[in-house]
C-alpha cells in the first residue's frame, strides 16, 4: 500500500548563509560573506543487509547513442505524489504542500536552482543531487531567475539580481500576453506569501519589507537574522518559491487554482490535466537556459513534451514502468528490483537512501512510562532494528535519525558516546534489566498509536513481539487517516506513536524536538534553548556544529527510536540520454533542471521494441 509520508512542519527549508556572487547594487549594502566546508559524503556505518543487486552506473555522453542530442519525443515521468491528483496548483493558498509544488515544477520557478553542471555527477560529483536542495546544502546553488544575490548587513537582509529577458510564456485564456520576468513581479509575489492565511507567522515576525528597487533588483529588508529565512522569503529552490504573475492570481475562474490559468517562466508549458489520469506539459520555446554539450551549445528542452501521470496503485505503477509506458521513476520500492531486472533488463536502477525515517514518537510530556528517559532508553535496546528495517522495508539504514547519513550534522554511529552506541545492541535481557533498573522489574502495558492505511501496521506487530521480550506489553491503536493525523500533530495519544519524518534537511526532526512546534511531545529547556541559539546563528559552520550537538542531545535521550530510512530504486530506461541519476535540483524531486538537457534516443527506445 502506498506509504504516505508525513511532513512535519513540511519540511521546513533552512539557511545557508553564503555569499555566492557580490555583483553592484544602486544602494550598495555592506555584505557578510559566509563559506559552508561540509559536504554531503558521509555514509552511514550501520545499514541492514542487502539483498537486491540493481545498482547500475550512471551513463555518459561519450557513447555512440548520446553524442547528438535529439529534439522531440515525450517524457513520462512517476514523480513520488503520482498517486494523487493535485492538491491545488497555487502553492501560496495551500501552504506550499508539496503535492502542490510538484505539479508546478515544469513551468513555474525559482530564483536559484541546484547548479547540476558544476557540482553533480555531471560535474566534479561534489553532491548528488539525491538530497532536497535545502537547510545547509546552500552551497550547491546556482542562477535560475536570479544570476546572484548577496547578504547584506546595512541594512540586514539579502539583495537579488534577476536575469535580464526571461519572458513569462502568456496566457490567451486569461488575456495575458508574453512579458519580461521583473523585480515587481518577485516582490509580488513574495508580498503575497507574508499575507497569504496558509503561510502566516514566522516569517513576518522578521521580515520588514520586500521591495523592487530597479526593474531586476529585489531587496528583502530583515527586522532580524532567523536561520530559516529561505523559506520561503529566500533562495528557497522549492516550497512556495515558484513565481506566480499577478495576472494569474487575478484571473477570473480561479485564479492561479485553476490549471488553465496558469503561466511560467519555464523549460514546459502546462497544456492538460485530466482528474485522476495525467498532468500534460509542452515545451516552451522561447525559453531562456541552455545547455552546452561536447563544446556545443544547445537551447533547452530537447524533449517536446512532458507528461505526470496520476496511477493510485502501485502494482499498476511498476507494470507501466516495466511496460515503458513511464520513462522514469524516481521511488521504485527495493521489493520490485529483482523482478524488474529480470523483465526489463534495458531500466536502469539505482539505488538511493530515500528522505525521510520511520521513527517511534514517544509521549514524554504526559505518558505513565516514557517521560522517563531512562525507560525509553531501555526500549532502544529493545527494539530489533534490523529486523524491521529488513522484513518491512528489504533494506534500509537504521541509523539516520534525527540526522541522516549525507547532512552536514550526521555524527556517524562509531562517533557517538558509547553509552549510546550501546543502544544498537539489540538485547531484550539487557532491556528487561534497564527496566528493572528504571523502577519496571515487571515491565508494564502501553500503546502505540498507527495509521491504519499504511505499512505502519507490519512495523507495530514486530514491535509488539520484540518488546514483549522485554516484558513490555504493546497495544496497537490504529485510526483512520484523519484521526491519524490529528493525533499526530497534536499529541492525542497515550504514549507513543509511529510516524514519518524528513531527514534530507536536520532541521525537520530537530524542531519536532522543539516545545511550542506542532506535535512537539517533549518539553526540554535544556534543548529549547540549544535550538533558539542555532537559530540566531548566522556563520553557517557554527550553526552546523551546533546542530550536530543536537542530534546528539536528542538520541542521548532518546526523545524517540529511529527506526528505517528505507532505501529504493530510482528506475529509468536507457533511451533517457545525458542523464546522471540526479533525484532533485531543488526541493521536493524538482528534476525540471535534469529534465530540460536530457533527450531521449528514439532509435534506441524502437529498436528495443518500445
Amino acid at each position: 500500500m502506498k506509504k504516505h509520508v508525513l511532513w512535519l512542519g513540511l519540511c521546513i527549508l533552512l539557511v545557508a548563509a553564503i555569499v555566492l556572487t557580490s555583483c553592484s547594487n544602486t544602494t550598495t549594502p555592506a555584505t557578510v560573506t559566509q563559506t559552508a566546508t561540509t559536504t554531503a559524503t558521509t555514509t552511514a556505518t550501520t545499514t541492514a543487509t542487502t539483498t537486491a543487486t540493481t545498482t547500475a552506473a550512471p551513463q555518459t555522453t561519450t557513447t555512440t547513442e548520446s553524442n547528438t542530442p535529439q529534439e522531440g519525443g515525450t517524457f513520462t515521468y512517476l514523480q513520488r505524489w503520482g498517486y494523487e491528483d493535485p492538491v491545488s496548483f497555487d502553492d501560496v493558498t495551500t501552504g506550499g504542500l508539496s503535492p502542490t509544488d510538484i505539479w508546478l515544477n515544469p513551468y513555474g520557478e525559482s530564483l536559484l536552482k541546484g547548479d547540476i553542471n558544476k557540482y553533480g555527477p555531471r560535474g566534479d560529483n561534489e553532491f548528488s543531487f539525491q538530497y532536497n536542495l535545502v537547510s545547509e546544502f546552500g552551497q550547491y546553488y546556482g542562477p535560475s531567475l536570479a544570476t546572484s544575490w548577496e547578504m547584506t548587513t546595512n541594512p540586514l537582509g539579502v539583495v537579488y539580481h534577476l536575469r535580464k529577458g526571461v519572458m513569462w510564456t502568456g496566457n490567451s485564456n486569461i488575456g495575458m500576453a508574453p512579458r519580461e520576468l521583473t523585480a515587481d513581479d518577485v516582490a509580488y509575489h513574495m508580498n503575497r506569501l507574508l499575507t497569504s492565511s496558509a503561510i502566516k507567522g514566522i516569517y513576518n515576525s522578521y521580515v520588514q519589507s520586500i521591495t523592487a528597487t530597479d526593474r531586476y533588483t529585489v531587496t528583502i529588508v530583515w527586522k532580524n537574522f532567523y536561520s530559516q529565512w529561505e523559506s520561503p522569503i529566500g533562495l528557497d529552490c522549492g516550497v512556495q518559491s515558484r513565481i506566480i504573475p499577478t495576472e494569474v492570481v487575478n484571473a477570473p475562474d480561479g485564479g492561479a487554482n485553476n490549471w488553465k490559468n496558469a503561466v511560467g517562466t519555464g523549460p514546459f508549458i502546462m497544456t492538460d490535466y485530466v482528474k485522476a489520469s495525467s498532468v500534460s506539459y509542452t515545451k516552451n520555446p522561447n525559453y531562456w537556459g541552455t545547455t552546452t554539450i561536447n563544446g556545443v551549445t544547445y537551447q533547452e528542452p530537447f524533449i517536446q513534451k512532458v507528461i505526470y501521470p496520476i496511477i493510485p496503485d502501485e502494482s499498476t505503477e511498476v507494470a507501466a514502468l516495466r511496460t515503458g509506458k513511464i520513462d522514469m521513476w524516481p521511488a521504485v520500492p527495493i521489493t520490485y528490483g529483482a523482478s524488474l531486472a529480470s523483465t526489463s533488463p534495458d531500466l536502469i536502477q539505482q539505488k538511493w537512501l530515500q528522505c525521510f525515517n520511520y521513527y517511534v514518537k514517544f509521549n514524554c510530556l504526559t505518558s505513565n512510562y516514557f517521560t522517563n528517559t531512562a525507560v525509553r532508553r531501555a526500549m532502544y535496546v529493545a527494539t530489533d532494528l534490523n529486523t524491521i528495517a529488513t522484513d518491512v522495508f528489504q533494506e534500509g539504514n537504521i541509523y539516520s535519525w534525527p540526522c541522516a547519513p549525507g547532512t552536514p550534522e550526521y555524527t556517524p554511529l562509531a562517533q557517538l558516546p558509547a553509552q549510546d552506541q550501546a543502544l544498537y545492541n539489540y538485547n531484550p535481557d539487557t532491556a528487561k534489566q534497564m527496566l528493572a533498573a528504571a523502577g519496571y522489574p515487571n515491565g508494564f502495558t502501553c500503546e502505540i498509536t498507527i495509521n491504519s492505511s499504511s505499512t505502519m501496521g507490519d512495523i507495530a506487530e514486530l514491535l509488539a513481539n520484540e518488546w514483549a521480550k522485554a516484558g513490555v506489553t504493546l497495544n496497537i491503536k490504529q485510526l483512520e487517516d484523519t484521526a491519524y493525523q490529528a493525533a499526530y500533530t497534536k499529541v492525542l495519544y497515550a504514549d507513543s506513536v509511529i510516524g514519518t519524518m524528513s531527514t534530507d534537511d536536520a532541521w525537520g526532526p530537530l524542531y519536532a524536538m522543539r516545545t511550542g512546534s506542532e506535535g512537539c511531545a517533549v518539553n526540554d529547556p535544556v534543548y529549547n534553548a540549544m535550538y533558539d541559539k542555532a537559530q540566531a546563528t548566522v556563520d553557517t559552520d557554527s550553526r552546523v556544529a551546533q546542530k550536530k550537538v543536537m542530534g546528539v542531545y536528542v538520541f542521548d535521550n532518546a526523545f524517540g527510536i529511529g527506526l528505517t530510512n528505507p532505501d529504493v530504486l530510482n528506475c529509468y530506461w536507457s533511451w533517457l540520454k545525458n542523464y546522471y541519476g540526479e533525484i532533485t535540483a531543488g526541493n521536493y524531486c524538482d528534476i525540471m533542471p535534469m529534465v530540460s538537457q536530457m533527450w531521449i534516443d528514439e532509435g534506441m527506445k524502437t529498436k528495443l521494441g518500445y
